[in-house]
């Protein structure tokens, strides 16, 4: 591919740019607030998230606005369900999966349970940041959805794509170029892989991938500009307002999924 013929000769500057930004962008907190409950005495769901910094939260104070919270929000007035978040800021495919083989058979009050109807994964951020291969990392998501498949045995899998690295504020040009480009590739081959997961006629698990819908409202003002507005003051993680937008997205998918697949 271009890009990577590209990357390939502006790697010293990308290294540089990259070490840099590790330094200098700030370390936001994880937010506060609970990672296990329900939103009534008869759950009819259960929801497990699963994933990263972004899946824990970070870029917002309380996870009331994170997207844990705004999907209780939005969906507690339709139905009553479970929860259980567990993310980490920092977590790769691989760690998460190996936290997953850890604690998936102990007393973890969240990764013990015994079934989810439905899970949300985020993953993949720190993974292309680091110097993985695309197909080292959709085999690793590939277990990763094997091993929660199996455990869990979920009517469905909200994936998240990777976001567009190409318009994060906090990161230099061509470091954002290059990172964009990545990101879209992974996604590209992390759709093919769904495809085909979702292929077999006996698959109880509906894979889907979710993507935010990122639209400049705004033409007097640049993409990148608009993102600086809807993301964390640290230019590299979610704002209230898209985790807000991802939130209605997955309540979207469970409603539909509630109405085709009978998952009550």
């Amino acid at each position: 591919m271009l890009y990577q013929g590209v990357s390939l000769i502006l790697a010293p500057l990308l290294v540089f740019q990259g070490l840099n930004v590790r330094r200098t962008t700030p370390r936001l907190p994880e937010p506060e607030g609970e990672r296990v409950g329900q939103t009534g005495a008869n759950p009819a769901l259960s929801l497990l998230i699963l994933g990263d910094s972004a899946a824990a939260g970070v870029g917002v104070a309380f996870q009331q606005h994170a997207l844990l919270g705004q999907v209780i929000e939005q969906l507690s007035p339709q139905l009553e369900f479970s929860y259980g978040l567990f993310a980490k800021t920092g977590s790769t495919t691989s760690t998460t999966l190996h936290a997953l083989q850890e604690q998936i058979d102990n007393a973890h009050p969240i990764l013990g349970q015994r079934h989810f109807d439905v899970i949300v994964t985020s993953l993949g951020v720190n993974d292309i940041t680091s110097s993985i291969s695309c197909e080292k990392w959709l085999l690793q998501q590939k277990t990763l959805f094997e091993l929660i498949t199996k455990r869990y045995r979920p009517k469905l899998i909200l994936v998240t794509a990777l976001p567009p690295l190409g318009l994060f504020p906090a990161l230099p040009h061509p470091l954002r170029w290059s990172l964009g480009q990545r990101a879209n590739q992974f996604n590209r081959q992390l759709q093919q892989l769904l495809i085909k997961l979702n292929q077999p006629v006996d698959q109880p698990t509906d894979f889907r991938l979710i993507k935010l819908p990122l639209e400049n409202p705004q033409p007097d003002i640049t993409m990148l500009e608009f993102m600086r507005q809807v993301m964390a003051s640290d230019g590299f993680h979610p704002g209230a307002p898209i985790y807000s937008a991802w939130a209605n997205l997955v309540v979207e998918q469970i409603v539909s999924g509630i109405k085709s697949d009978g998952i009550e």
